[in-house]
């Protein structure tokens, strides 16, 4: 038995150095440079404590970045896992063809930045298809992508273009493990659709919601590839997230410190975000 732990722990050991070298060290590196003021052009490295930290509490666009990310995530991940789970549901009842089905799984295979330059292109305010076909209907060209109240909007609408097709992945998956004699014998009861939906698909489905959720949340957080194609950051500080602040302090001001002063702030929101939800989501567990 000795000897069997020994080998699990042998074998685990390259996985582990792995995990350490990957995660744990820049992690740590991380936290120990933003105590410091970085000047790779002149080579000078200053100790500086918390002053990266109380600079960028006092700095009105990481506030603005912030605001911006937290609506891009709550609207965008709200609006997948809906989308998501209605068409999973559709098409889970045998309706629509097996071809649509699949076609709906393509976004997700498109590299971020593809996506981006795709629609970069169809939100064009002269030759973008979508104002071209707005103007069949009479409705007069939009400037999707440099109007400060529509910019962030249509950055939404391409993560929700992109990412929902990974909602509808898994709910179609949860919902073809739900056992049919359930439903039969509802039915047998008197149980029409909606009743069914409502007392037995949602509830089976809410591990698999609650995994999306989080899943899409957390990556939603670090979205940075489309803010930076379509908009870069525009008009204004319309459409700044927190990914696009740090990428522009980081690597157009060489604010090294400074830059990764907020990457630890955002780490540190995405691991309170999600202790806080798992804590939720597992009382809510028990108390049901």
């Amino acid at each position: 038995m000795r000897k069997s732990n020994t080998m699990t722990h042998i074998f685990l050991l390259p996985a582990v150095v792995v995990f350490l070298v990957l995660t744990v060290y820049p992690l740590l590196y991380a936290v120990v440079t933003s105590f410091y003021e970085l000047d790779f052009l002149k080579g000078d490295i200053s100790f500086i404590g918390l002053d990266n930290f109380n600079k960028l509490f006092e700095h009105d666009v990481f506030w603005i970045s912030l605001r911006n990310t937290i609506i891009f995530v709550i609207v965008a991940v709200l609006m997948e896992v809906l989308l998501g789970t209605a068409l999973a549901i559709y098409f889970n009842s045998g309706k629509g063809l097996k071809l649509i089905r699949t076609a709906i799984l393509l976004p997700m295979l498109l590299p971020p930045i593809t996506v981006a330059l795709t629609w970069k292109m169809m939100y064009d305010y002269e030759f973008g298809i979508i104002n071209y076909l707005l103007g069949w209907i009479g409705v007069a060209p939009i400037e999707w992508l440099s109007s400060s109240n529509l910019a962030l909007l249509s950055i939404i609408i391409t993560d929700v273009w992109q990412w929902t097709p990974f909602v509808f992945l898994i709910i179609l998956a949860s919902l073809q493990a739900i056992p049919e004699d359930i439903y039969e014998s509802a039915s047998v009861f008197g149980a029409n659709a909606s009743q069914c939906l409502r007392y037995i698909t949602l509830p089976l489905l809410k591990p698999a919601i609650i995994l999306v959720l989080l899943l899409r949340t957390i990556d939603t957080f670090q979205v940075f590839e489309k803010m930076y194609v379509l908009t870069g950051g525009g008009p204004g500080n319309a459409t700044e997230t927190i990914t696009f602040y740090i990428y522009r302090h980081g690597f157009r001001y060489f604010e090294t410190g400074y830059a990764t002063a907020a990457s630890i702030v955002l780490v540190l929101i995405i691991i309170l975000f999600s202790i806080f939800y798992l804590k939720r989501v597992l009382k809510t567990s028990n108390l049901s």
